[in-house]
Protein backbone atom coordinates (compact mmCIF):
# COMPACT_ATOMS: atom_id res chain seq x y z
CA UNK A 1 0.00 0.00 0.00
CA UNK A 2 1.24 3.37 -1.12
CA UNK A 3 2.49 5.67 1.47
CA UNK A 4 1.40 9.36 1.58
CA UNK A 5 3.82 11.89 1.39
CA UNK A 6 3.90 15.55 0.62
CA UNK A 7 5.22 14.82 -3.07
CA UNK A 8 2.91 12.38 -4.06
CA UNK A 9 -0.16 14.49 -2.71
CA UNK A 10 0.90 17.66 -3.66
CA UNK A 11 -0.49 17.37 -7.19
CA UNK A 12 -3.59 16.84 -5.86
CA UNK A 13 -3.47 20.29 -3.56
CA UNK A 14 -5.81 22.70 -5.20
CA UNK A 15 -6.19 25.52 -1.82
CA UNK A 16 -4.65 25.73 1.59
CA UNK A 17 -6.32 27.89 4.20
CA UNK A 18 -3.75 28.64 7.17
CA UNK A 19 -5.00 30.35 10.26
CA UNK A 20 -3.39 30.06 13.42
CA UNK A 21 -2.00 26.46 13.49
CA UNK A 22 -4.69 24.82 11.88
CA UNK A 23 -4.82 24.33 8.25
CA UNK A 24 -7.52 23.67 5.88
CA UNK A 25 -6.61 21.95 2.56
CA UNK A 26 -8.95 21.11 -0.78
CA UNK A 27 -7.55 17.94 -2.27
CA UNK A 28 -9.16 17.96 -6.16
CA UNK A 29 -9.02 14.86 -7.81
CA UNK A 30 -7.20 15.32 -11.75
CA UNK A 31 -9.43 12.29 -13.12
CA UNK A 32 -13.06 13.05 -11.72
CA UNK A 33 -12.62 16.54 -10.66
CA UNK A 34 -14.20 15.60 -7.21
CA UNK A 35 -13.06 18.16 -4.43
CA UNK A 36 -12.60 17.18 -0.68
CA UNK A 37 -11.81 19.13 2.50
CA UNK A 38 -9.59 18.78 5.03
CA UNK A 39 -8.06 20.24 8.10
CA UNK A 40 -5.26 19.60 10.49
CA UNK A 41 -3.95 21.61 14.03
CA UNK A 42 -0.48 20.90 13.95
CA UNK A 43 0.14 20.68 17.67
CA UNK A 44 2.65 22.43 19.55
CA UNK A 45 5.66 21.08 21.83
CA UNK A 46 3.98 21.42 24.60
CA UNK A 47 0.53 19.80 23.53
CA UNK A 48 1.33 16.38 24.39
CA UNK A 49 0.25 13.55 26.20
CA UNK A 50 -4.06 14.19 26.43
CA UNK A 51 -4.11 16.85 23.97
CA UNK A 52 -2.61 14.83 21.21
CA UNK A 53 -5.26 12.02 22.09
CA UNK A 54 -7.83 15.15 21.68
CA UNK A 55 -6.39 16.09 18.65
CA UNK A 56 -7.16 12.68 17.25
CA UNK A 57 -10.45 12.72 18.82
CA UNK A 58 -11.19 16.43 16.88
CA UNK A 59 -9.60 14.80 13.51
CA UNK A 60 -11.68 11.59 13.32
CA UNK A 61 -15.16 14.06 14.03
CA UNK A 62 -13.66 16.56 10.55
CA UNK A 63 -12.86 13.51 8.99
CA UNK A 64 -16.31 12.20 9.21
CA UNK A 65 -17.94 15.18 8.72
CA UNK A 66 -16.21 16.02 5.67
CA UNK A 67 -16.75 13.05 3.85
CA UNK A 68 -20.35 13.25 4.78
CA UNK A 69 -20.21 16.27 3.54
CA UNK A 70 -18.56 15.57 0.52
CA UNK A 71 -21.11 12.63 -0.53
CA UNK A 72 -24.03 14.69 0.60
CA UNK A 73 -22.87 17.68 -1.84
CA UNK A 74 -21.83 15.60 -5.00
CA UNK A 75 -25.25 13.95 -5.02
CA UNK A 76 -27.18 17.02 -5.04
CA UNK A 77 -24.85 17.91 -7.58
CA UNK A 78 -24.03 21.07 -5.33
CA UNK A 79 -21.49 23.48 -7.06
CA UNK A 80 -18.37 24.08 -4.68
CA UNK A 81 -17.08 26.63 -6.35
CA UNK A 82 -19.28 29.27 -4.92
CA UNK A 83 -18.16 28.10 -1.32
CA UNK A 84 -14.72 28.62 -2.32
CA UNK A 85 -14.59 31.71 -3.74
CA UNK A 86 -16.22 32.80 0.16
CA UNK A 87 -13.70 31.00 1.76
CA UNK A 88 -10.34 30.55 0.30
CA UNK A 89 -8.05 33.75 -1.00
CA UNK A 90 -7.22 33.57 -5.00
CA UNK A 91 -3.90 34.16 -6.01
CA UNK A 92 -2.99 34.18 -9.95
CA UNK A 93 0.45 33.51 -9.52
CA UNK A 94 0.32 30.19 -8.43
CA UNK A 95 -1.53 26.83 -9.57
CA UNK A 96 -1.90 26.57 -5.61
CA UNK A 97 -3.89 29.49 -3.87
CA UNK A 98 -3.35 30.35 -0.20
CA UNK A 99 -4.43 32.45 2.16
CA UNK A 100 -2.77 32.72 5.64
CA UNK A 101 -3.62 34.33 9.01
CA UNK A 102 -1.34 34.85 11.91
CA UNK A 103 1.28 32.10 10.39
CA UNK A 104 2.79 30.25 13.41
CA UNK A 105 4.03 27.25 11.00
CA UNK A 106 7.20 26.85 9.54
CA UNK A 107 7.67 25.34 6.16
CA UNK A 108 8.96 22.22 7.31
CA UNK A 109 5.21 21.86 9.69
CA UNK A 110 2.82 22.87 6.93
CA UNK A 111 4.04 20.70 4.82
CA UNK A 112 3.33 17.85 6.85
CA UNK A 113 0.16 19.76 7.99
CA UNK A 114 -0.53 19.19 4.75
CA UNK A 115 0.01 15.44 4.74
CA UNK A 116 -1.64 14.81 7.88
CA UNK A 117 -5.10 16.61 6.77
CA UNK A 118 -5.06 14.44 3.72
CA UNK A 119 -4.43 11.08 5.81
CA UNK A 120 -8.14 12.70 7.40
CA UNK A 121 -9.67 11.80 4.24
CA UNK A 122 -7.72 9.07 2.39
CA UNK A 123 -10.38 6.78 2.41
CA UNK A 124 -11.63 9.08 -0.16
CA UNK A 125 -9.02 8.38 -2.44
CA UNK A 126 -6.73 5.28 -3.88
CA UNK A 127 -3.41 5.20 -5.52
CA UNK A 128 -3.45 4.57 -9.29
CA UNK A 129 -0.42 2.57 -9.63
CA UNK A 130 -0.99 3.78 -13.76
CA UNK A 131 -1.36 6.99 -13.49
CA UNK A 132 1.57 7.18 -10.38
CA UNK A 133 -1.17 9.34 -8.74
CA UNK A 134 -3.52 9.83 -5.86
CA UNK A 135 -7.37 9.95 -7.58
CA UNK A 136 -10.93 9.74 -6.03
CA UNK A 137 -12.55 5.82 -5.46
CA UNK A 138 -15.45 7.48 -7.53
CA UNK A 139 -12.67 7.52 -10.53
CA UNK A 140 -11.66 3.90 -9.96
CA UNK A 141 -14.82 2.05 -9.99
CA UNK A 142 -13.61 -1.05 -7.96
CA UNK A 143 -12.72 0.59 -4.97
CA UNK A 144 -16.01 2.41 -4.39
CA UNK A 145 -17.95 1.42 -0.89
CA UNK A 146 -21.58 0.29 -1.43
CA UNK A 147 -22.81 3.64 0.21
CA UNK A 148 -20.86 4.95 -2.85
CA UNK A 149 -22.55 3.22 -5.79
CA UNK A 150 -26.01 3.99 -4.34
CA UNK A 151 -25.43 7.58 -4.35
CA UNK A 152 -23.78 7.55 -8.01
CA UNK A 153 -26.62 5.06 -9.39
CA UNK A 154 -29.20 7.71 -8.37
CA UNK A 155 -28.06 11.03 -7.71
CA UNK A 156 -30.35 13.43 -5.86
CA UNK A 157 -31.63 15.93 -8.92
CA UNK A 158 -35.34 16.50 -9.11
CA UNK A 159 -35.80 19.65 -7.45
CA UNK A 160 -38.38 18.02 -4.92
CA UNK A 161 -36.32 15.41 -3.85
CA UNK A 162 -33.65 17.73 -3.23
CA UNK A 163 -35.97 19.76 -1.28
CA UNK A 164 -36.93 16.71 0.62
CA UNK A 165 -33.16 15.71 1.69
CA UNK A 166 -32.70 18.95 2.60
CA UNK A 167 -35.40 19.18 5.00
CA UNK A 168 -34.22 15.24 6.34
CA UNK A 169 -30.75 16.38 6.85
CA UNK A 170 -32.08 19.52 9.31
CA UNK A 171 -34.87 17.00 11.12
CA UNK A 172 -31.91 14.73 11.70
CA UNK A 173 -29.31 17.17 13.03
CA UNK A 174 -32.34 18.86 15.45
CA UNK A 175 -33.65 15.61 16.49
CA UNK A 176 -32.50 16.77 19.94
CA UNK A 177 -35.52 19.49 19.83
CA UNK A 178 -32.46 22.09 18.76
CA UNK A 179 -30.05 22.77 16.12
CA UNK A 180 -26.94 24.10 17.75
CA UNK A 181 -24.76 26.95 16.09
CA UNK A 182 -22.02 24.36 14.82
CA UNK A 183 -24.77 22.09 13.38
CA UNK A 184 -26.21 25.22 11.44
CA UNK A 185 -22.78 26.15 10.03
CA UNK A 186 -22.16 22.21 8.52
CA UNK A 187 -25.64 22.28 7.44
CA UNK A 188 -24.82 25.84 5.91
CA UNK A 189 -21.83 24.20 3.59
CA UNK A 190 -23.78 21.06 2.62
CA UNK A 191 -27.49 22.81 1.57
CA UNK A 192 -27.70 24.90 -1.65
CA UNK A 193 -29.28 28.35 -1.11
CA UNK A 194 -31.86 27.76 -3.69
CA UNK A 195 -33.47 24.83 -1.21
CA UNK A 196 -33.77 28.19 1.75
CA UNK A 197 -31.51 28.76 4.81
CA UNK A 198 -31.00 26.92 7.57
CA UNK A 199 -33.39 28.44 10.01
CA UNK A 200 -36.36 28.65 7.21
CA UNK A 201 -35.99 25.02 7.04
CA UNK A 202 -35.92 23.92 10.22
CA UNK A 203 -39.25 25.85 11.08
CA UNK A 204 -40.75 23.95 8.51
CA UNK A 205 -43.07 21.13 9.82
CA UNK A 206 -41.81 17.93 10.37
CA UNK A 207 -42.10 15.43 6.75
CA UNK A 208 -45.36 13.62 6.24
CA UNK A 209 -45.50 10.17 4.82
CA UNK A 210 -47.60 11.97 1.99
CA UNK A 211 -44.66 14.35 1.36
CA UNK A 212 -42.14 11.52 1.74
CA UNK A 213 -44.00 9.48 -0.71
CA UNK A 214 -44.15 12.18 -3.36
CA UNK A 215 -40.38 11.40 -4.14
CA UNK A 216 -39.22 10.05 -7.43
CA UNK A 217 -39.95 6.58 -7.39
CA UNK A 218 -36.62 4.10 -7.85
CA UNK A 219 -33.14 4.14 -6.63
CA UNK A 220 -33.12 7.86 -5.46
CA UNK A 221 -35.44 6.52 -2.68
CA UNK A 222 -32.40 4.88 -1.38
CA UNK A 223 -30.06 7.64 -2.01
CA UNK A 224 -32.58 10.05 0.38
CA UNK A 225 -32.76 7.08 3.46
CA UNK A 226 -28.42 6.33 3.09
CA UNK A 227 -27.75 9.85 3.26
CA UNK A 228 -30.42 10.62 6.14
CA UNK A 229 -28.51 7.42 7.89
CA UNK A 230 -25.30 8.67 7.40
CA UNK A 231 -26.32 12.29 8.68
CA UNK A 232 -27.32 10.70 11.51
CA UNK A 233 -23.99 8.75 12.39
CA UNK A 234 -21.75 11.65 11.77
CA UNK A 235 -21.56 12.32 15.09
CA UNK A 236 -20.57 8.51 16.44
CA UNK A 237 -23.38 7.41 17.86
CA UNK A 238 -27.38 6.99 17.03
CA UNK A 239 -30.15 8.70 19.22
CA UNK A 240 -33.20 7.35 20.17
CA UNK A 241 -35.00 10.07 18.11
CA UNK A 242 -32.58 9.75 15.21
CA UNK A 243 -33.83 6.04 14.80
CA UNK A 244 -37.18 7.08 15.32
CA UNK A 245 -36.94 9.55 12.25
CA UNK A 246 -34.96 7.42 10.34
CA UNK A 247 -38.03 4.21 10.73
CA UNK A 248 -40.24 7.28 9.73
CA UNK A 249 -38.29 8.09 6.39
CA UNK A 250 -38.71 4.45 5.83
CA UNK A 251 -41.84 3.61 5.71
CA UNK A 252 -42.62 6.98 4.18
CA UNK A 253 -40.67 6.26 1.37
CA UNK A 254 -42.14 2.82 0.45
CA UNK A 255 -38.85 0.88 1.07
CA UNK A 256 -38.84 -2.84 1.30
CA UNK A 257 -37.14 -4.09 4.12
CA UNK A 258 -34.26 -5.41 2.18
CA UNK A 259 -33.94 -1.72 1.10
CA UNK A 260 -33.70 -0.43 4.56
CA UNK A 261 -31.13 -2.87 5.72
CA UNK A 262 -29.04 -2.80 2.77
CA UNK A 263 -28.76 1.68 3.57
CA UNK A 264 -28.52 1.17 7.36
CA UNK A 265 -25.65 -1.73 6.57
CA UNK A 266 -23.76 0.80 3.93
CA UNK A 267 -23.73 3.63 5.92
CA UNK A 268 -22.60 2.29 9.12
CA UNK A 269 -20.02 0.69 6.90
CA UNK A 270 -18.98 4.08 5.34
CA UNK A 271 -18.38 5.71 9.26
CA UNK A 272 -16.37 2.28 10.18
CA UNK A 273 -14.46 3.17 6.76
CA UNK A 274 -13.64 6.74 7.72
CA UNK A 275 -13.13 5.95 10.94
CA UNK A 276 -10.53 3.01 9.69
CA UNK A 277 -8.42 5.68 7.78
CA UNK A 278 -7.83 7.69 10.67
CA UNK A 279 -7.20 5.49 13.63
CA UNK A 280 -5.00 3.33 11.44
CA UNK A 281 -3.34 6.04 10.14
CA UNK A 282 -2.19 7.30 13.53
CA UNK A 283 -1.73 3.97 15.79
CA UNK A 284 -1.66 1.01 12.72
CA UNK A 285 -3.86 -1.75 13.31
CA UNK A 286 -3.69 -3.08 16.67
CA UNK A 287 -5.77 -4.19 19.34
CA UNK A 288 -6.40 -0.75 20.63
CA UNK A 289 -7.23 0.62 17.13
CA UNK A 290 -9.68 -2.89 16.79
CA UNK A 291 -11.30 -1.76 20.20
CA UNK A 292 -11.54 2.04 19.37
CA UNK A 293 -13.75 0.48 16.35
CA UNK A 294 -15.77 -1.71 17.99
CA UNK A 295 -16.84 0.11 20.56
CA UNK A 296 -17.25 3.30 17.33
CA UNK A 297 -19.84 0.62 16.06
CA UNK A 298 -21.36 -0.51 18.96
CA UNK A 299 -22.19 3.48 19.46
CA UNK A 300 -23.80 3.27 16.07
CA UNK A 301 -26.16 0.27 16.40
CA UNK A 302 -23.63 -2.06 13.94
CA UNK A 303 -23.82 -5.32 14.78
CA UNK A 304 -20.11 -7.09 16.00
CA UNK A 305 -20.07 -9.57 13.14
CA UNK A 306 -20.60 -6.96 10.58
CA UNK A 307 -17.98 -4.35 12.06
CA UNK A 308 -15.79 -7.67 11.86
CA UNK A 309 -16.75 -7.91 8.14
CA UNK A 310 -16.14 -3.91 7.47
CA UNK A 311 -12.72 -4.76 9.09
CA UNK A 312 -11.72 -7.09 6.96
CA UNK A 313 -12.76 -6.03 3.77
CA UNK A 314 -11.01 -2.33 4.41
CA UNK A 315 -7.88 -3.93 5.07
CA UNK A 316 -8.38 -6.28 1.79
CA UNK A 317 -9.28 -3.29 0.29
CA UNK A 318 -6.13 -1.16 1.39
CA UNK A 319 -3.39 -4.11 0.30
CA UNK A 320 -3.79 -3.66 -2.94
Amino acid sequence: MTTPSYSNIQPLVQNIDVRGRTLQVRFVCSVSGHAVDARYTVPRDNSMGSRVSQQMKRNLMWSLQSAVASAIRSTMGHNMAGRVASDMARSAMTGVQQQVNSNTLSSREQNTAVVEAFRTVQGQFVWDAQRNTWISQSAMGEAMSDFERMLAAAPIAHPYDRQVMARMLVEIARGDGRLSSEESTWLTEVITADLGDVQTLAARPPLTAAELGSASAGAVRKSLLVLAWAMALVDEEMADAERTLLGHYSRGLGLPHRDVEACRKASQTYILDQAMDRMFTWGGHDEYARAQLYGLAERIGMPVQEAQEAEARHLRRKSR
